[in-house]
C-alpha cells in the first residue's frame, strides 16, 4: 500500500538521487530550500520502508507552482505519480490557491491533463558551451539589497516571490546581478549546477535591452562555463537575445496551468527553474 508522506531533510539524498538520473542538475541544498520554504508542501511516496517517488510545491500567496515530480524508474505506471500529484494538490486547494503552474515532461502531459491542467506555452531549455573568446573578459554586477531586489520581481511579475527570492540571495550572495539606474531595473541570479554548469535565473528586466546587459555581463563574467537557462516561449526577445549569443535549444518542457490563467511573463526572461517556476 502506497503511504505519502511529507518530505524532511533526511529524505535529501534520495529526492536528489532522483534528480541524478534524470540529469537536471539538482544540489542537496535545493531541497532544503523547498522543505524550508513549504515545509508542509513537500511529499515523498512510501511503500513499507521503501521511498518510490517525491513532488514538491512552492506557494506564492494565490499563485504556486509544482514540481520535481519523479517515480522511481522501475516503479513508474502504477499510479505513484498519480498520488503524488493529488496529495500536492490538495495540499496547495487547502491553502487557498487558486492557480498552480508547473513545466512538465512530455511523458507525463496525460497525468497533467487528468488532473486539470491544460497548456500553456513551451518553456524552452538553452544552454551555452564556452568559447576561447570569452576568456579575456571579466565584468562585475554590483549586488543589490535583496529586500529592493524582491520588491522589484513584485512589481514585475505580480507574484509575491519575496521569501524565496531573499533565500536565493541569501544562499548565492556572491552571484546576484543588477542594473539599477537611480531605481532598480533588473537582476538575475546565478547558482552553480551539479555537474559544474551555471544556471542563469530567476532573470527580470524592465525590457529587452537590459535582459541582454544582464546576459552579456554575466558571460564574460563566468569565462570558460556553461551556461543553463529557462526562458518562457512567449518572450520572443529573450529567445533571439540568447540565439545571438550562441546559446542553443536544448529539449523544451510545457508549462501548464490548473484553475485561472495569469499572464506574469512580460519581464520573465529567466525563470527560477523547472520546480520553482
Amino acid at each position: 500500500m502506497i503511504k505519502i508522506s511529507c518530505m524532511r531533510k533526511e529524505d535529501i539524498p534520495f529526492c536528489k538521487g532522483l534528480t541524478d538520473v534524470e540529469g537536471w542538475g539538482n544540489k542537496g541544498n535545493d531541497f532544503r530550500r523547498l522543505i524550508d520554504t513549504e515545509e508542509e508542501g513537500c511529499f515523498v511516496a512510501w511503500e513499507g520502508d521503501r521511498k518510490l517517488g517525491m513532488v514538491t510545491t512552492t506557494s506564492y500567496d494565490g499563485y504556486a507552482f509544482l514540481g520535481s515530480l519523479i517515480v522511481v524508474g522501475e516503479e513508474r505506471g502504477k499510479g505513484i505519480g498519480a498520488e503524488l500529484m493529488r496529495c500536492a494538490l490538495e495540499y496547495l486547494e487547502g491553502k487557498g490557491v487558486t492557480t498552480v503552474e508547473l513545466d512538465g515532461v512530455f511523458a507525463a502531459v496525460s497525468l497533467y491533463r487528468r488532473f486539470g491542467f491544460r497548456d500553456k506555452y513551451l518553456s524552452l531549455r538553452f544552454r551555452r558551451q564556452p568559447l576561447k573568446s570569452d576568456e579575456k573578459y571579466q565584468l562585475t554586477l554590483p549586488p543589490q539589497a535583496s529586500d529592493e531586489i524582491a520588491l522589484f520581481d513584485r512589481r514585475k511579475t505580480g507574484i509575491k516571490r519575496e521569501r524565496l527570492i531573499s533565500r536565493l540571495i541569501g544562499d548565492f550572495p556572491d552571484s546576484v546581478y543588477v542594473i539599477k539606474k537611480k531605481r532598480m531595473l533588473g537582476y538575475a541570479i546565478v547558482r552553480r549546477r551539479e555537474g559544474g554548469f551555471f544556471a542563469i535565473g530567476p532573470l527580470v528586466a524592465e525590457n529587452p535591452r537590459l535582459a541582454e546587459t544582464l546576459v552579456s555581463g554575466i558571460i564574460q563574467k563566468y569565462p570558460g562555463r556553461i551556461l543553463t537557462i529557462g526562458v518562457p516561449a512567449v518572450n520572443k526577445d529573450m529567445v533571439d537575445i540568447l540565439l545571438k549569443n550562441r546559446f542553443l535549444h536544448c529539449p523544451p518542457s510545457l508549462r501548464m496551468y490548473r484553475g485561472k490563467k495569469i499572464a506574469y511573463e512580460k519581464h520573465v526572461y529567466g525563470i527560477m527553474g523547472p520546480e520553482k517556476g
